[in-house]
């Protein structure tokens, strides 16, 4: 427990002290943010905010896992899927603040000359490419809308291979083939086991990134989020996964008194997709994956509202929502934003005590 709190201390003192500077430099190389037209007219005044300040938190995590953790291998490990997740949100934001339309102009263009080939050649094209014309449009449905940069499926792929490495590594390194469940403890599930884990990781890395749209709104879920399973690992005995939470406690920290309302910074996707993996890691390291679900209930239930809203209107041509993700219902209802953000963080308090209360029978 000292060591866990020095942890936490040492890197919220360090990352804050890191902040301003990092700050001036985001504003120096025009990192910055660029808000949905579509979106809240009450956003349009944070154009210009600059993004990518996960970088931060996501670099001292790693660094810090490594030198303290005590887990050997598995210390590497976990650094190593905080990164890979952190450096496919670099991408993604990379993509969306530099991204130009005619990159996407020049893919059309190529695919239109094959079409245009002879009837007989374009029917075996059309034929071929149908299994991954579906798996577009799938992803294309369910995803956010994204005119240039990284296309939704190929977000999928990036992040299945991620999941797939986590899975690999969890079940056939660590070890892990059973699912705890409340009363009854742990069920022995083999290799279904890697496959919850393959869909969990899918599932909470979308579900961060969608929630990511308000001042302090994720950066504070996360907190809550990652306090309550420091509270689980300390109760199960499980002191080396503390450390790995604590290291993300502190360095929430700093970041969370600079992005909330009026945000001076933005997380991007490089620390929403990071702290999604980590939300994941700590669950699976403390054995209570089933706790997820209700310790991140905030992050799901606004991942799922826009897949959700996006289904009904390509099925039903009828919205569920003003606007998804929910955050942006409860603003075009006349919810002002520090009202939505701070409600979603008393809603996840009490979902929070929720996952700890299953965590604990």
């Amino acid at each position: 427990m000292i060591k866990a709190l020095f942890l936490l201390i040492f890197n919220a003192v360090i990352t804050g002290l890191l902040y301003p500077f990092f700050i001036n430099i985001l504003y120096k190389f025009s990192f910055r943010e660029k808000i949905r037209e579509d979106g809240p007219k009450t956003h349009l005044i944070k154009q210009g905010t600059p993004t990518m300040g996960g970088i931060a938190f996501v670099i001292s995590v790693s660094i810090l896992s490594l030198l303290f953790n005590n887990q050997g291998s598995t210390g590497y490990f976990l650094s190593g899927i905080v990164l890979l997740s952190g450096l496919f949100g670099l991408l993604e934001d990379l993509h969306k603040v530099y991204s130009k339309s005619y990159a996407q102009d020049s893919i059309r263009t190529g695919l239109n000359s094959v079409v245009k080939q002879p009837t007989l050649l374009k029917r075996i094209y059309q034929i071929l490419i149908f299994p991954w014309s579906v798996f577009k449009e799938f992803w294309r449905v369910v995803g956010s809308k994204t005119d240039v940069g990284i296309q939704t499926h190929q977000k999928f792929i990036i992040q299945g291979t991620i999941a797939l490495i986590a899975s690999w590594y969890i079940y056939f390194q660590m070890g892990y083939d059973s699912l705890w469940l409340p009363l009854f403890g742990f069920v022995y599930l083999g290799f279904a086991y890697a496959i919850i884990v393959f869909f969990l990781f899918i599932i909470v890395l979308n579900s961060v990134a969608f929630t990511d749209g308000l001042d302090g709104l994720a950066g504070g879920l996360a907190f809550i989020a990652f306090l309550f399973f420091w509270v689980i690992s300390q109760k199960v005995n499980m002191y080396d996964s503390s450390l790995f939470i604590a290291s993300f406690l502190g360095a929430l920290l700093p970041f969370m008194y600079f992005n909330i309302f009026p945000a001076r910074i933005f997380m991007g996707n490089i620390g929403s997709h990071a702290l999604g993996s980590a939300l994941v890691l700590s669950a699976i390291l403390v054995r209570r994956e089933i706790a997820l679900f209700l310790i991140c209930a905030v992050f799901l239930a606004d991942g799922i509202s826009s897949v959700l809203q996006q289904l009904s209107v390509k099925i039903f041509k009828k919205r569920i929502f003003l606007m998804a993700p929910l955050h942006h219902h409860f603003e075009l209802l006349g919810w002002v934003e520090t009202k939505v953000t701070l409600r979603f963080y008393l809603v996840a308090v009490f979902f929070g005590f929720l996952g700890l209360l299953v965590a604990s029978l």
